[in-house]
């Protein structure tokens, strides 16, 4: 019996994370460029820990799809850069005007508005310079930069946020709109990058995809639950529970064929079943 068969739920998900945090401040550490003030503003975003769920999710999806997780760990921790750069600038007062995040000041509190602005581009950079880094071939490479371009353009998180900020009374189909694109594109990306690091078929990579799409829908519709605004605002939160039961078997149903699926179907459970 393999190591990865012996490790409960708990242990592979730790050490997913642990491999995440390692690499991810061995990229954050001092460089003499004479640009420490800006590498600390990301560092500071970067490494404020977090569930790290994205990078947790291509490891997997690596290792489902027939290669070590560790092949695909650039890859992952390109997904935490560019969630960091998206939270740093949504954070932004021209945005959505936070002051908190993760129990500390965010960014621009910090360091400054000019500096937090650079930070989140900075990130964003790193981000695609860290696939081009990542331990598979050219191709798989290319594949994971065009997946992880999608998640970050008017399809994913930056038109998730442009329609975020839009005026107008909230409707179902622009609340799903946005949601596509500012939550679930991300966690799409995360799965589809992990098959596509594996060297996966265009098939499995876009099963993957359908996965942490559907996934990342029914986290958004737990935490709209949970927070009482989102659909949960719009239609109730009964109507949003069963919205995020829905997505929920949309992706488990997803998962058919990809092999021994416990552990995702387990962090899907976790994910969007849980309570306040």
């Amino acid at each position: 019996m393999s190591t990865v068969e012996k490790e409960s739920f708990a242990q592979r998900y730790d050490r997913y994370r642990t491999m995440t945090e390692r690499w991810l401040a061995g990229r954050m550490a001092d460089r003499s460029d004479g640009a420490d003030g800006l590498r600390r503003a990301m560092a500071y975003s970067l490494l404020a820990g977090g569930k790290r769920v994205r990078p947790v999710l291509c490891l997997e999806f690596a290792r489902l799809c027939g290669t070590e997780p560790e092949h695909a760990l650039a890859a992952a921790c390109a997904l935490e850069m560019l969630h960091t750069y998206s939270l740093i600038h949504d954070d932004l007062p021209c945005m959505d005007d936070d002051d908190m995040r993760r129990g500390r000041p965010t960014c621009h509190k910090q360091f400054g508005e000019t500096t937090a602005v650079l930070a989140g581009d900075c990130l964003q950079a790193e981000a695609f310079a860290a696939i081009c880094d990542a331990a598979v071939g050219e191709a798989e490479r290319f594949r994971c930069c065009r997946i992880l371009s999608r998640a970050a353009g008017t399809e994913g998180i930056c038109g998730g946020q442009y329609l975020d900020l839009g005026e107008g009374p909230a409707s179902e189909e622009g609340l799903i709109a946005t949601d596509l694109r500012k939550t679930a594109a991300l966690m799409a990306a995360a799965c589809a990058m992990g098959a596509a690091a594996a060297g996966a078929e265009d098939e499995r990579v876009e099963a993957a995809w359908a996965f942490g799409q559907a996934l990342g829908m029914a986290f958004q519709c737990r935490d709209d639950v949970l927070d009482g605004d989102g659909f949960a605002a719009l239609l109730g939160p009964e109507r949003c529970q069963r919205m995020t039961e829905e997505y929920t078997r949309q992706a488990l149903e997803r998962l058919d064929g990809f092999g021994d699926t416990a552990f995702l179907r387990a962090l899907t459970e976790k994910l969007c079943g849980r309570s306040a």
